[in-house]
């Protein structure tokens, strides 16, 4: 058999099995682990209206799962702290963007549609932390600094992973609400994209260097 052919049939079995194993063949709804929620837009220094009523960041859920933000905790470097604490259930779904502000009052907040609305937390802006963590075992972190945030202007998560470098800018072309720069709760210049094969797969598969034969690559978007 040819070499190449048989790579194919290795890795299209082997994809075949994880995704026949108990529990990946239909999406469940869950507590969020490390790494499995991403910061995927922050408006820190709004211009439209003040930071006390403009701030505000997102959530992008790349799992396939729908994952559960109650009891989830919000906080900085520094003293800022809020437990997402609300009596009916906060889901954010798989491949879904979930937006957290400083205000919920669409009218005069800049035009946030929020998803959920945080006390005791703000956003530095020249530099801040944005920290979620569970229980004390840290799901997410996005630390910034100086350059990070422009007046008026959000900073968007444009690819992945979620390091400070695959951050810019939010395009001048993404106007909401009050003529602010951003996409809170939308895709943004780029949609990111959402894992099909479990983390632990897809680590053993480009470590392998089998992702990306047989236009599996193209086929599917995958997340490490």
């Amino acid at each position: 058999m040819n070499k190449s052919i048989h790579t194919c049939c290795t890795i299209t079995s082997f994809i075949f099995a994880l995704n026949s194993l108990p529990g990946l063949a239909g999406a469940v709804t869950r507590a969020p682990v490390t790494g499995e929620l991403l910061v995927s837009e922050v408006m820190a220094n709004p211009a439209a209206v003040t930071d006390s009523l403009g701030e505000w960041f997102e959530l992008f859920n790349p799992t396939i799962d729908s994952l559960i933000l109650n009891n989830l905790v919000i906080s900085d470097n520094g003293s800022n702290l809020h437990r997402i604490n609300t009596e009916i259930p906060l889901v954010i779904d798989s491949g879904e963007y979930f937006v957290l502000a400083r205000n919920g009052d669409i009218s005069v907040n800049g035009g946030v549609a929020a998803d959920y609305v945080y006390s005791g937390f703000t956003l530095g802006n020249t530099s801040d932390a944005i920290i979620i963590s569970s229980d004390d075992i840290e799901i997410t972190r996005l630390e910034y600094s100086s350059g990070f945030s422009q007046s008026g202007k959000s900073t968007e998560l444009f690819q992945l992973p979620g390091a400070i470098e695959n951050y810019q800018l939010t395009p001048d072309s993404f106007v909401y609400g009050a003529e602010d720069i951003g996409t809170p709760g939308a895709a943004g210049s780029s949609e990111l994209p959402v894992s099909t094969v479990p983390v632990p797969a897809a680590i053993w598969l480009f470590g392998s260097g089998l992702i990306g034969l047989c236009g599996i690559g193209k086929r599917r978007k995958l997340l490490i």
